[in-house]
């Protein structure tokens, strides 16, 4: 890995970079002495020997640094960086143990002088960091920052905290927030986060959209007989099937038992939604396998489309879903448009006529 840091900084005169680099590298070598007399030092009781012991006995990884470069770690940010040695980690800058850009977008080697800059003049700072190893893995960090005195100069001590696992752990609690346990789809709270994003998009732009609710036919009675676990299969299946049947952009969400609710964020027309239903109706033909159980369902769907059929998310959801009770009365598998002038027969020569 090559020193990022090193060169890096605003122009100086010769004089003051000579000096510059002698004052860090007497640091340093002072660092290194202290460390080396440890054992000579240890029985004294001095405050420095009871600094170096917490330092090196830490489990947390420590930088120190002049607020420009590291000038000393401990074993722990060794074996935490995957490196072999201390002297592969001192008079180098932060980011060259970090990716080129961080998540935000910002430069790693920009933002780690700003917040050491930021830290030396509060005192203190905390801040999450995506770090890369030596063997080039990338893992976040919480770095926490804080400024001490050592031979009459400041320097940042720096904890660089692993964070993975915490990460993991956010996300996954994240992801059951906004998702259905059951079929791994998005829920009612993130369908209608991206409802209501979709309808802004759409008044700014002027733009169509569309809201379907879907309903299985004949659930229950699949339920019943079959039980609630070959049920349960059924809903899994239902929602890749349903999945793979729509564009990327689009989103299928799972209310709650057999009802599902589809985003198509951006269409041409409302004769666009119809196509739609009608592929979603077409893939139903083909029986779901569950466990080796053949199962026949169909959908009955009901359309709501902006701005005709509604301007605002519960207008929307609501006419969606009194149209697909329209469907479901005249037969089931089959959609509608909400609206007593958009019966499924009307769409559906409204869609021979296109």
């Amino acid at each position: 890995m090559s020193d990022i840091g090193a060169g890096m900084h605003a122009p100086k005169g010769p004089g003051m970079m000579k000096d510059e680099e002698k004052t860090r590298k007497q640091l340093i070598r002072e660092l290194a002495a202290l460390r080396g007399e440890m054992s000579g030092v240890i029985a004294e009781k001095s405050p420095d020997a009871k600094f170096r012991i917490l330092f090196e006995h830490s489990p947390e990884g420590i930088f120190l640094s002049d607020g420009k470069l590291m000038i000393d770690c401990n074993d722990t940010m060794v074996k935490m960086l995957r490196c072999s040695s201390k002297e592969e980690l001192i008079d180098r800058h932060p980011s060259a143990f970090s990716p080129r850009m961080q998540p935000d977008g910002s430069l790693s080697f920009d933002k780690a002088n700003q917040l050491m800059e930021e830290a030396l003049q509060k005192g203190h700072l905390q801040q999450e960091w995506l770090c890369r190893r030596f063997n080039g893995e990338e893992f976040p960090v919480e770095i926490l920052l804080a400024v001490i005195t050592w031979e009459g100069q400041k320097i940042l001590y720096m904890v660089w905290r692993d964070i993975t696992e915490r990460k993991r752990i956010e996300d996954a609690i994240r992801h059951l927030a906004y998702h259905d346990v059951l079929t791994g789809l998005p829920n009612r709270i993130l369908f209608t986060d991206r409802l209501v994003l979709a309808i802004a998009q759409a008044k700014r732009y002027r733009k169509t959209m569309a809201v379907m609710m879907l309903d299985l036919d004949r659930f229950k009675t699949i339920n019943d007989t079959a039980g609630h676990h070959i049920g349960d299969l059924l809903l899994q299946s239902v929602g890749r099937r349903l999945t793979h049947t729509l564009r990327e952009e689009d989103t299928v969400a799972r209310l709650g038992g057999d009802e599902f609710m589809i985003l198509l964020p951006e269409i041409k027309q409302a004769l666009s939604s119809f196509r739609v239903a009608d592929k979603i109706v077409s893939a139903f033909k083909e029986p779901f396998i569950c466990e080796g159980n053949e199962l026949s369902t169909s959908a009955s769907i009901g359309i709501a489309v902006y701005p005709d059929d509604g301007e605002d998310m519960d207008t929307l959801m609501k006419h969606a879903d009194t149209a697909m009770y329209q469907a479901k009365s005249t037969g089931r598998n089959t959609y509608c448009r909400f609206g007593s002038d958009h019966l499924p027969s009307e769409d559906r020569f409204l869609k021979t006529a296109n």
